[in-house]
């Protein structure tokens, strides 16, 4: 070979060479660029998700501030706890988007008390046609109660044992709603033929709980609410210019009742106000915190008051006769709900009130181990409230698509893999 082959030959191979470095250093970029991406959004999913837990303290800081000196009493967000850092004076920090949101659980009627005249009215004044509410109305109540046979025969014990998988009534009160998937007459109305939840389903959702507390918040409860209690339009529309009211009303008089005689003076006598009450008793604390494109939202479900209470897990009908509706308004055998490491906190007019972790927040291993003036410092946070509840979503959620071989542009999608929801929730 001459040696101007053998140098051609040289640069053919010293070229082949380069073009697999370039490569090979190609892949190596592109796979670093993915680790890099996922450890920097792994890194700002942590970051938020402390700023989220730091306002969510705030909110209730705020909300235990406010409560000790109105009264020791909590009514609605307009009461100054809407935006906590107005309150406390001092802004999130730089590049943060901070939204508070309030939903009281007190605003609904507890589902375990109301009788089946209740139901009746609160599903009527949803839109039902009378017959209808009375028929669902009747199945609701037989699915709780040891006592009562449904005169529906889709809602009888007979009915659900011919199901195509047979089963028996759950003969205590409803712990969830997608039991209403299982009720007969109830899911006809509740449920279409896809199994998507009707519109008057999610307005039921709105207007009752699951929860067990003494009365509805009046100041909070939806316009069902409180006709299904025997008010009329010109008394509802009273209550609602009365809460709208805010810049023009009497100096001294908030948007809110602070005790249930106001309404009865603003509407007039005759007003059934049994089942109501001024204050906020549990209610659901939420907080989205967003910077760029990154987005958390954590949920807490706050006990204001200790007198909550959840419906106990199912036991055997055949062996625990004490199971059954409530009548009267009775209470109904319930639990206090509690996460795994909270344990029931006295309201805040107490001297000693009990301490808890704070759900999901993980202290470092040193928490507690230091001194200061030769105290050791508390592992736990003597919480004015006990939290119920905890939720988290650590990204946001795709608009929902239907499916390729679907013809119904409402059908639901499969979540995509590049925006996972984390969620936790500490109730059983």
């Amino acid at each position: 070979m001459t040696p101007r082959k053998r140098r051609g030959s040289v640069i053919i191979v010293v070229l082949v060479l380069i073009t697999l470095a370039s490569l090979l250093l190609a892949r190596f970029m592109e796979d670093n660029s993915l680790e890099l991406a996922i450890a920097t959004r792994e890194a700002d999913r942590r970051r938020l998700r402390a700023d989220a837990q730091s306002e969510l303290e705030l909110a209730l800081a705020v909300i235990a501030e406010i409560r000790s000196i109105d009264l020791n009493k909590i009514h609605a967000p307009s009461q100054g706890y809407d935006d906590p850092h107005a309150y406390a004076g001092f802004p999130p920090r730089d590049g943060l988007e901070v939204k508070f949101e309030y939903e009281d659980e007190t605003g609904k009627l507890p589902l375990s008390v109301l009788t089946k005249n209740d139901l009746i009215q609160v599903l009527y004044s949803l839109g039902m046609e009378q017959r209808d509410a009375e028929r669902t109305a009747d199945a609701i109540v037989a699915w709780q109660s040891k006592s009562y046979e449904s005169i529906e025969e889709e809602a009888t014990d007979a009915a659900y044992q011919r199901s195509a998988l047979s089963f028996r009534p759950a003969r205590r009160p409803i712990r969830s709603f997608e039991e209403f998937r299982s009720i007969g007459v109830a899911k006809e109305h509740f449920f279409d033929e896809l199994g998507r939840a009707t519109p008057i389903f999610l307005a039921f959702k709105d207007c009752v709980s699951l929860y067990t507390f003494p009365q509805a918040n009046i100041n909070t409860a939806p316009d069902a609410v409180l006709l299904s209690q025997g008010m009329d339009e010109r008394q509802l529309g009273l209550i609602r210019d009365r809460q709208a009211e805010i810049g023009r009303r009497i100096v001294g008089t908030p948007p809110y009742f602070r005790v249930t005689t106001e309404v009865q003076q603003l509407v007039g006598g005759g007003l059934n106000m049994t089942k109501f009450d001024d204050e906020v008793i549990l209610m659901w604390v939420r907080v989205t915190v967003k910077e760029g494109l990154s987005k958390c939202r954590v949920s807490a479900l706050v006990a204001i008051r200790e007198d909550v209470a959840y419906p106990s897990a199912a036991s055997n009908p055949d062996t625990n006769p004490d199971i059954s509706l409530s009548r009267g308004g009775t209470a109904v055998p319930a639990i206090p709900k509690t996460t795994g490491t909270s344990t029931a906190v006295p309201r805040s007019t107490t001297t000693t009130p009990s301490p808890y972790l704070t759900p999901g927040i993980e202290a470092p291993p040193t928490y507690g181990k230091s001194t200061m003036s030769g105290r050791v410092a508390s592992k736990t946070i003597a919480y004015p409230f006990q939290i119920l509840a905890w939720e988290e979503d650590n990204g946001a959620q795709p608009a929902p698509k239907p499916t390729e071989d679907s013809t119904d542009p409402t059908a639901p999608a499969t979540s995509s893999p590049l925006a996972p929801r984390a969620t936790k929730t500490l109730t059983k």
